[in-house]
C-alpha cells in the first residue's frame, strides 16, 4: 500500500482489536496498513485503510467503559448492495437497509462490535450537482 500524508483519520477505541480487525475487513473490505504490538506481541494498534483516505486507526483498550456512543463514520462507496449482501452473509449488525436518501444518496446504516455506527453512502444520479441537490432537499 502507498504511504501518503493523512490530513485527517479516525482513532477508534476497541474492545478486541483483533475483532475489530477482522470486522473491518470482512465487511468494509479494508485492509492492514500497519500493526503495532506491545512487549507481549498482542496488537495494542491497527491502521486499516479502505480506499484512499479512508484511514481508521483502532486502538485496544479493555476498559468496559461503552464504546461508540455518538460517533459516525461516513464512507463513500461505488455498490450499497455488495456491502449490503456481505453485511447478512457475516451476519453483522445492520441499523438501517439500504435506502434512497433525498439528498442524492443511498445509504446503509451499520454498527461494528463497539457500536460504531458507519454509513455507507453512494450517490444516485452522478450528473447532478450540488445546487441542484439543495433544492431537492430544501424545496
Amino acid at each position: 500500500m502507498k504511504a501518503y500524508p493523512m490530513p485527517l483519520f479516525v482513532k477508534l477505541a476497541v474492545q478486541d482489536i483483533r475483532t475489530a480487525i477482522l470486522w473491518y475487513e470482512n465487511i468494509l473490505q479494508f485492509k492492514s496498513v500497519f500493526e503495532l504490538p506491545n512487549e507481549e506481541g498482542e496488537i495494542m494498534m491497527a491502521h486499516l485503510r479502505g480506499e484512499k483516505y479512508q484511514d481508521i486507526m483502532l486502538v485496544q483498550e479493555r476498559n468496559k467503559e461503552p464504546k461508540g456512543k455518538g460517533v459516525v463514520l461516513n464512507l463513500t462507496v461505488e455498490q450499497i448492495e455488495e456491502y449490503y449482501e456481505r453485511a447478512l452473509s457475516e451476519r453483522a449488525v445492520i441499523v438501517e437497509k439500504p435506502i434512497k436518501r433525498s439528498w442524492n444518496a443511498y445509504e446503509l446504516l451499520l454498527a461494528d462490535y463497539d457500536g460504531y455506527l458507519i454509513t455507507l453512502s453512494m450517490r444516485l444520479d452522478q450528473e447532478k450537482g450540488f445546487e441542484e441537490m439543495v433544492k431537492d432537499v430544501i424545496g
